[in-house]
């Protein structure tokens, strides 16, 4: 109350608050402040910053009693990220009881019939409104300020009576950081005079890496189950203390468009609930009456789908909501002519945005019974499908890939058991087509789908996601007629295959399981008795490799073995890392006990150099790793998130310490300084371009002399230029033809599917893995050829025979004859350095856990052979 006090005499005297969008006859409560009264501005006259959007928020938690503030995490950059419950004076008074509410019925299993009815009859509808997942698309940021103070302030008896009925949660910024790079773009491009209208100005088109994406260059709007970053792990978390009956996502599109909402389109996901149907189809009635009130142009049932389970709308409508994405025409700076002639503003984006939640809202309040009715009643009913598999099961590795997937699945709030011994299961692998015996040893984990997360659980593990056939139909023919697509994202994402784990579905779970908790999955790190010899460690492993990481950044001398050996009665494969005691500083010990406990690595010390098998450690075979210098190449031309998956994996999963530069940098000396370069997705022409003769004369230079140039996606069409010289592959490009359209080449990008390769387990890139054959991600029409004088080593991993190639998600029929055998990855000797080049992005996402060794390999080991 103090607070509330002070703060009030600290605000300019109010009369009747003025809202940008309000309503004749609307009034507010003068002790909330109206936005203008402490930014300074009117919503929709300039962009806001973060931390004055946490100023308001502040003012107007201090000052209204239907609004409940919490904090519920920070992202990469240390912004605060704000969940705001806005509800009646009395629901905000009683939120644990609310939410105790929403527990009960998102697991109704232990709840007795009464309670549940009970709450079913008592429960408000629980709102979920998120802003701005994508930094530039600003006016849902703008848009949740001003829907919070109608909500906090607006007196009207709609709002009122709304507010009895509702419990609004609105989560102003899902993208801070790339909000910030938004508005501070636009400041820098700012003048005295009114915004330049033209489409071209600097101010429309913001600066590298542009704010879309995360801090580290990721589409938070695709995380939402890998759970990769900090603002998607705080907000899934808090989703899952409330479970919201209704979600909304709220994004902007082209600035010609109109305003989207849903329905969505075709394809939509089989494990999406069945009542969705019925919902969408009201509320975008409910939408089109606000907007036709206005005269607004509108749209639905295309453009958007509703089939990749990662999207903001998408996840909770796994969990039983009623997810639902808008879509603004975008004023880009703040105002641009359209083709039409007319100029879009930010006011009259965050207007359509504000008009479309409010009347989400309001919608809400009216149903508010039927909403929760609908919610209770699935969450309590069979996730399984009658003629499909009951659950499935994931075997344990020894490299940790399987207990970081259960971990993920808890985090999504899935539940995971764990066989308390061997049992026999029927089931069918993932990648077969018929079901047999299978003999699970103890310790592999299970997933019952019938649970209450348990569509969510089937959409992110079962093996193929199901496209209709009526859909691939109409594909095939608009493809052969020369129309686009209506691929909107991936197809595949299956997480067993992602992590490369062994998997089975299964009509028939084991009956001798266990339940999984995180504390369970917990394993302690022994510290390694003091070696007199040297350490040893296995590699592979998320935790080896973090390991080897800071150890090279802590200048440990470390060795690589290439041939399996064993010792003491430890084994360990080829590829296992040494770090002989003599050859290190008397703290080594240390070293590495203190940098294997941080890691949860383990390591075995090592008393002699006399192996009991395989080639003793003083071989000429035991290779000394030479210390990478890795750049990693950023700004122009490269791909945002291609440099971002790249930056994401050697600081976070790695760990190790990386320096971002751009093309000016590697086109002079400066790129002496380093021995290892990663060039993220970047066109081969625009590399060409930027770099010019010298530049790319200069980064030959530095290969052949002893540097490491990684390429990825489209800079390995760079690579396998004639004009740039270093490596033997080139790029095939097919004939195939549409029979209209004036020949015109048929589209041939592969819509995200994930396919079966073969690999050349010899080779150093290939180090912990042990599998000849593995899944892998195929997202792009490339098409590497070989050279006919192909020498051993060079093709490490390659695509299967064309029979063998798919594995989950779609591929145009001709793709597998096209790819069968051609390279994944190839590398070749080049003077005293050497090529790598990933033809497809191992580090999609951050999805692809299973292939990280091959590319943590190719930088800290790329150096050493």
């Amino acid at each position: 109350m103090l607070r509330r006090a002070l703060l009030l005499l600290a605000l300019p005297s109010l009369a009747v608050a003025q809202h940008p969008f309000s309503s004749a006859g609307e009034t507010y409560d003068a002790a909330v402040p109206a936005p203008s009264a402490i930014l300074g501005y009117r919503i929709g006259e300039r962009f806001t910053p973060h931390h004055m959007m946490l100023r308001y928020v502040d003012a107007v938690g201090a000052t209204s009693r239907r609004v409940h503030v919490d904090t519920t995490g920070y992202s990469v950059e240390g912004r605060p990220l704000l969940l705001i419950a806005v509800s009646s004076e009395r629901n905000i008074g009683r939120l644990s009881e609310i939410r105790a509410d929403a527990q009960r019925l998102a697991d109704p299993r232990t709840v007795a019939t009464a309670d549940w009815n009970a709450a079913v009859s008592r429960l408000p509808a629980i709102v979920w409104l998120e802003h701005s997942v994508h930094g530039g698309e600003a006016s849902g940021f703008e848009s949740a300020i001003a829907l919070l103070y109608q909500l906090a302030a607006g007196t009207d008896a709609a709002t009122r009576d709304a507010l009895e009925n509702v419990v609004v949660l609105i989560d102003p910024s899902e993208n801070p950081d790339g909000h910030e790079r938004h508005v501070h773009d636009v400041q820098r491009a700012s003048g005295i005079g009114p915004t330049p209208v033209t489409p071209g100005a600097m101010i429309h088109r913001g600066s590298w890496p542009g704010p879309r994406y995360s801090h580290y260059g990721f589409d938070l709007n695709r995380d939402w189950f890998i759970l990769s970053h900090p603002e998607s792990r705080a907000r899934t978390a808090a989703f899952m203390r409330w479970w919201p009956h209704v979600a909304v996502d709220l994004h902007e599109m082209g600035t010609n468009s109109t305003y989207y909402f849903a329905p969505p389109m075709e394809p939509n996901n089989h494990n999406n609930p069945k009542h969705l149907a019925g919902w969408f189809e009201r509320f975008g009635s409910a939408h089109a009456s606000a907007f036709d009130a206005h005269g607004w142009s509108y749209f639905r049932r295309e453009g958007y789908d509703s089939f990749y389970p990662g999207y903001g709308e998408a996840w909770p409508m796994l969990t039983g909501a009623i997810g639902m994405l808008f879509e603004a025409a975008a004023s880009s700076g703040g105002a641009i002519r359209r083709e039409d002639g007319t100029v879009r503003t930010l006011h009259d984006a965050i207007w359509q945005q504000y008009t479309a939640e409010r009347a989400t809202v309001l919608y809400s309040a009216a149903n508010v019974r039927e909403l929760v009715r609908d919610y209770a009643d699935f969450r309590r009913a069979p996730a399984r499908d009658d003629d499909g598999p009951r659950g499935m099961l994931f075997a344990r590795d020894g490299d940790g890939r399987a207990d970081s997937l259960a971990a993920l699945l808890l985090d999504n709030g899935i539940e995971v058991a764990r066989l308390r011994s061997d049992a026999s299961v029927v089931g069918t692998a993932y990648g077969a087509s018929a079901s047999a015996s299978v003999r699970m040893n103890a310790g592999a984990y299970a997933v019952n789908y019938d649970q209450p997360q348990g569509r969510l659980a089937r959409a992110i593990l079962e093996p193929d996601a199901k496209l209709d056939t009526a859909f691939i139909r109409t594909e095939l023919e608009s493809r052969r007629t020369g129309l686009p697509d209506r691929f909107y994202d991936v197809t595949a994402w299956s997480l067993p295959l992602a992590f490369r784990l062994d998997a089975w579905e299964t009509r028939a779970l084991p009956r001798s399981l266990e339940p999984v908790t995180r504390a369970s999955l917990q394993t302690a790190v022994t510290e390694p008795t003091r070696a007199s010899y040297a350490y040893a460690f296995e590699p592979g492993s998320e935790a080896s490799l973090r390991l080897l990481g800071s150890l090279l950044a802590d200048s440990v001398r470390i060795w690589y073995a290439q041939r399996a050996f064993a010792l003491g009665g430890a084994s360990f494969p080829k590829g296992a890392f040494i770090v002989r005691v003599v050859a290190n500083h008397s703290s080594v010990h240390a070293r590495v006990r203190d940098g294997a406990v941080a890691a949860g690595a383990h390591v075995t010390p090592l008393m002699s150099a006399a192996v009991d098998s395989g080639a003793d450690l003083g071989s000429n075979s035991v290779m000394f790793v030479r210390p990478p210098h890795v750049a990693l190449l950023g700004g122009p031309p490269v791909g945002s998130s291609s440099f971002g998956f790249a930056w994401y994996a050697i600081d976070q999963r790695l760990r190790y310490p990386v320096a971002t530069v751009d093309i000016g940098f590697i086109a002079g000396a400066g790129l002496d300084e380093f021995n290892v370069l990663i060039v993220p997705s970047a066109s081969a022409g625009a590399l060409d371009r930027e770099l010019g003769d010298d530049g790319r004369a200069n980064v030959a230079r530095w290969v052949r002399n002893g540097g490491v140039l990684i390429t990825l996606e489209n800079a390995t069409a760079w690579l396998a230029t004639e004009q740039l010289g270093l490596a033997r592959i080139r790029m095939h490009r097919d004939s195939t033809r549409a029979d209209s359209a004036g020949g015109a080449r048929l589209n041939e990008r592969v819509p995200g599917a994930i396919v079966r390769v073969t690999a050349d387990t010899l080779s150093p890139l290939m180090a912990g893995i042990r599998d000849t054959g593995f899944p892998v991600f195929l997202n792009s029409d490339r098409v590497v050829t070989l050279p006919d004088d192909l020498e051993a080593g060079e093709a490490v991993v390659r695509f299967a025979a064309a029979d063998r190639l798919r594995l989950s998600g779609y591929l145009w029929p001709e793709a597998d004859d096209q790819r069968a055998l051609s390279p994944w990855v190839w590398t070749e000797r080049v003077g005293s350095g050497r090529v790598i080049g990933f033809v497809e992005d191992p580090l999609f996402r951050d999805l692809f856990r299973g292939l990280l060794p091959i590319f943590a390999n190719a930088v800290l080991l790329g150096p050493s052979w």
